[in-house]
């Protein structure tokens, strides 16, 4: 998605609404420039990892309008330190430094939203709203993340689903069918890995053209990240570990195989863990996210090794998800890791 048909997506109708309710094109100049303070404090945290509230605001006389005057933004090393809400006060007068303030009431930062004489952008748990004197607008999101004005991980995820319809669903890639052992899709080859990451990384390379997308990314860990996507403009990065499930050969043509089950989803959110605790030091500029994608090759009654396989066994994991156990399900306690996407494989059958 070119940054051109970003910014027409992000712009919507809300200039047209704040001036049907302010009647004044200096609302509408100050909307513009909210809107690029915004999108340029995203590159420094990431909403969906806030515990908080961040709320930014114009007010018209451009008088300083909490009495405790707040800290002069000079800069993004501010947002590096610990805060559950923080709000900016942006002024028309070009000299003068945004204010912050860390230490606000819910009070005090539901007042503003009531000024006559403001305009106001206001997020909270992924829920974005505009107030215009005193009057709210709500900011429409049709997206995989919270904010319209930080949308590289949607893209990520809008890619990966791409990916499992286009290219895993029916194994369509040359690199992913070099993945099987067998052309009804029954049986991983033994140690499959290094395709499963040529497949994977090449499809987010030419899904993603402003993002770097690496294989085996290496943070002085014992096992390098199967794929790390950085994006430089935004500041953000998305290590994304792929595990597969089902019935593997042997080494050597041995027909016999092994199961991998739902150990190694489990194996594999241990290992994000583990990676987002590593690049916490190793790039604590950067925002990182972690993903596990599990590729899910699972078919009913494949052992001893068969050689095809019936609609019902084929079909027979299709629906049924992933188990992971409760001490693993870090995507519940850790905002800056995402819940695992399975990507079922469908075996041609009888």
């Amino acid at each position: 998605m070119s940054e051109k048909l970003v910014n027409l997506v992000r712009e919507e109708n809300y200039p047209l609404q704040i001036y049907q309710i302010a009647k004044n094109v200096v609302y509408t100049g100050l909307y513009k420039e909210l809107v690029k303070f915004v999108s340029n404090i995203y590159r420094f945290i990431e909403p969906s990892h806030i515990e908080g509230k961040v709320v930014v605001f114009f007010k018209i006389s451009d008088e300083v309008h909490f009495s405790n005057g707040g800290l002069e933004f000079y800069d993004e090393t501010i947002l590096n330190h610990g805060f559950s809400t923080i709000i900016f006060q942006l002024f028309k007068e070009e000299d003068k430094l945004p204010l912050v303030h860390h230490n606000l009431s819910n009070a005090e930062i539901t007042s503003l939203a009531a000024l006559d004489d403001t305009i106001v952008y206001h997020y909270d748990n992924g829920i974005e709203t505009l107030f215009v004197k005193g009057q709210e607008i709500k900011v429409i999101n049709k997206f995989s993340c919270p904010s319209i004005f930080a949308l590289h991980y949607h893209f990520l995820n809008e890619a990966l689903m791409r990916y499992k319809n286009e290219r895993v669903r029916k194994v369509s890639c040359e690199h992913f069918k070099k993945c099987w052992g067998d052309s009804n899709y029954l049986y991983w080859t033994n140690k499959p890995e290094d395709s499963i990451q040529l497949s994977v990384s090449e499809y987010l390379k030419n899904s993603l053209p402003e993002a770097d997308v690496v294989r085996e990314y290496n943070m002085d860990a014992s096992k390098p990240v199967d794929v790390r996507v950085y994006w430089r403009k935004g500041n953000r990065a998305a290590l994304i570990e792929v595990k597969l499930m089902g019935r593997s050969l042997k080494a050597n043509g041995d027909i016999n195989s092994y199961e991998y089950d739902n150990k190694r989803a489990n194996d594999g959110m241990t290992q994000v863990k583990e990676y987002m605790d590593l690049v916490e030091s190793d790039s604590p500029g950067i925002i990182n996210k972690g993903y596990l994608v599990v590729l899910d090759g699972r078919r009913n009654a494949l052992d001893p090794k068969v050689a095809s396989v019936s609609v019902a066994n084929g079909m027979f994991y299709t629906a049924q998800d992933l188990i992971i156990d409760s001490d693993k399900q870090f995507y519940n306690t850790h905002k800056n890791i995402e819940k695992p996407i399975r990507m079922f494989v469908e075996p041609i059958c009888n």
